[in-house]
């Protein structure tokens, strides 16, 4: 079967595919115009009917839409209307763009309805998993499953051919193979159980846990790149390259040579501020600067010593990656496509989004320690949330919390909890609330506080976000009055010129995300690595929104908010040392607090309330 995915969109080799390779034996064509029974905000309001399968209860589509960006949500609830109206349980829906070569084949799905015990004969709970199809994708999952494994034979294995959570388990599957590679150990690979020598060599130690923290923390640092490399200016130029971050990037003493450079002297670093020998490079003159210390070099993890002869850090060259495992390790990224927008519970990519960066950590951590035969996930505690979970929890806390603080009057709280109930609802677009009862919601969102004490690698905090983002847009979509009650709360100067310069566009989403970010959301974990990626993922929601020019100084990418008394490593289960029960506590006590096992939480929230009261 020879079928181009990286070629733009032609109905008739789409008809092909379908009917000779992809859908059951039963697929029948039958070409139709349908004007949508709604006015729909993104697509075009004439559908084409491309045919359908009894067996699978599918029928399959072709949508147009001229929208300049990739509002998967919209396009995603405009589908969502029409297979209402046409009474469809399954669909199969190619959604192509007017205005790129780029489209996405996508699978939307509904379950009965139940009443109770009972099912109904209507339908609920639509979602909507897409391959994103054109010239720049990477093929590798896409041929996996929607060729290698031939027609399909029913509506579970139709489903199962759009699971993220499968691609997901092959992705970590190969990583985690990796990870054992280089810090030794044994995996079972498939139905055999490999045993691995160490290809990773630390500076004076061999300590097997001080090599796994290393690993982790390099493979969440390199995927993080890795996303940006999929962030682009207009001109087509990424944040990062492929000579910097590819498989063809590696040359000798690559770690060395390239990603300590990157890390701690090119990213960390103001442009004004590199060393010559980083401005001279070519490789590193339109990577800008990106602050919030992500990327500065810890002396006990990153193995950097100081030099009081030339009063800087040097790198330690005596740490040694091979080559080699590096370019096994850019081989299997580059067999996916990445995307830096995370999915939503309604509209899934079926591409590696931030949350794999969790998932890498969560699972990671979990590895069998030889010494104490347990692993560091029982040794520490430490459980984590599935998506669907997490939603629910983020969608009762964020409606009792409205409830209680949005309005005074009591009397109308059933109709009033439905309408928060709707806001928080991604497949319902109207706000039902009246004026007032918006501006309690906002008011409300203004003042609002949350702290996850046990954050793993920020499922919770970044449902909060995306929720109360959602609010936002649906109660008041250019909020100019709320924007400036923000600025009046943001200390720090530089973090406040940015957001007056992002006041000079009308990017909302950029201004929502990093209000919450500074004002309204913390998170607290034991695991210190745990941390470090709930920054990461909050970095990249920003860079989602970011407009990049090259002509401008830093190819106009604002310096990331500093997370650092955001999201903290800390144990929440230890409360206050009874010594410092009567006193009060500043800044400077949490610097004498090292070790996150031994951080009660009782100080670090006193630490947050004084920051931030």
């Amino acid at each position: 079967m020879t079928f181009n995915f990286n070629e733009p969109y032609k109905r008739e080799n789409w008809i092909n595919f379908l009917r000779q390779h992809f859908l059951s034996q039963d697929f029948s064509i039958a070409t139709e115009q349908i004007d949508t029974e709604f006015i729909p905000k993104y697509i075009n309001k004439k559908v084409q009917y491309l045919g359908n399968s009894e067996t699978l209860r599918l029928k399959v589509y072709e949508m147009y839409h001229n929208s300049e960006n990739d509002p998967r949500i919209g396009l995603s609830r405009d589908a969502f209307k029409f297979i209402e109206h046409q009474k469809i349980k399954n669909a199969i829906i190619l959604f192509v763009s007017e205005n790129s070569e780029n489209y996405r084949f996508s699978l939307i799905t509904r379950e009965l309805k139940l009443d109770g015990k009972k099912v109904t004969k209507e339908f609920t709970n639509p979602k909507r998993y897409s391959y994103f199809m054109g010239s720049d994708i990477k093929k590798h999952t896409i041929e996996e499953f929607l060729v290698k494994k031939g027609r399909v034979k029913n509506e579970e294995d139709l489903k199962s051919r759009f699971s993220i959570e499968i691609v997901n388990k092959e992705f970590y599957n190969q990583i985690a193979e990796l990870f054992t590679e280089l810090v030794g150990g044994t995996r079972k690979v498939k139905r055999k159980t490999k045993e691995f020598k160490p290809l990773l060599m630390l500076p004076d130690t061999n300590d097997h846990t001080l090599m796994q923290e290393f690993t982790v923390r390099l493979i969440g640092r390199i995927v993080f790149c890795w996303f940006l490399k999929k962030k682009k200016s207009n001109n087509g130029i990424p944040l990062i390259s492929e000579e910097i971050l590819s498989v063809k990037a590696i040359s000798n003493n690559y770690y060395h040579n390239i990603l300590e450079p990157l890390f701690f002297e090119v990213m960390n670093t103001p442009i004004n501020k590199r060393k010559e020998s980083i401005t001279n490079n070519k490789l590193f003159s339109k990577i800008p600067f990106l602050n919030g210390g992500l990327f500065d070099p810890e002396l006990h993890k990153d193995y950097y010593k100081y030099s009081p002869m030339e009063k800087e850090y040097k790198l330690a060259f005596n740490l040694f990656i091979p080559d080699e495992w590096f370019i096994t390790f850019f081989s299997v990224l580059e067999l996916y496509n990445f995307t830096i927008d995370e999915n939503t519970s309604i509209d899934i990519d079926l591409s590696v989004d931030p949350e794999m960066l969790g998932r890498i950590f969560e699972n990671l951590l979990a590895e069998i320690n030889p010494e104490t035969e347990k692993t560091a996930r029982k040794a520490t505690e430490s459980y984590y949330t599935p998506r669907p979970i997490v939603e629910y929890m983020v969608n009762e806390s964020l409606i009792q919390y409205l409830l209680t603080n949005a309005i005074n009057n009591k009397k109308n709280l059933e109709t009033f909890e439905t309408k928060i109930r709707n806001l928080l609802d991604y497949t319902i677009e109207e706000n039902e609330l009246t004026k007032v009862e918006s501006s309690s919601v906002i008011e409300a969102l203004n003042r609002i506080k949350i702290l996850d004490p046990a954050c793993g690698s920020g499922a919770f905090p970044m449902g909060i976000l995306q929720k109360m983002l959602l609010i936002r847009q649906k109660v008041d979509s250019e909020s100019i009055e709320w924007v400036m009650k923000q600025l009046e709360l943001i200390p720090d100067i530089m973090v406040r010129k940015v957001f007056e310069e992002k006041l000079m566009d009308e990017n909302w989403d950029y201004k929502y995300k990093m209000s919450a970010i500074l004002h309204s959301i913390y998170g607290i974990d034991i695991q210190p690595i745990a941390v470090e990626l709930s920054k990461l993922r909050f970095f990249l929601t920003l860079m989602v929104d970011e407009a990049i020019n090259d002509e401008k100084p830093n190819r106009v990418i604002n310096p990331l908010p500093n997370l650092s008394f955001k999201f903290l490593a800390a144990n929440t289960l230890i409360g206050l040392p009874e010594a410092k029960k009567e006193e009060q506590l500043t800044i400077l006590d949490f610097d004498s607090l090292l070790d996150p096992m031994t951080i009660p939480f009782g100080t670090v929230f006193a630490i947050i309330l004084e920051i931030f009261s």
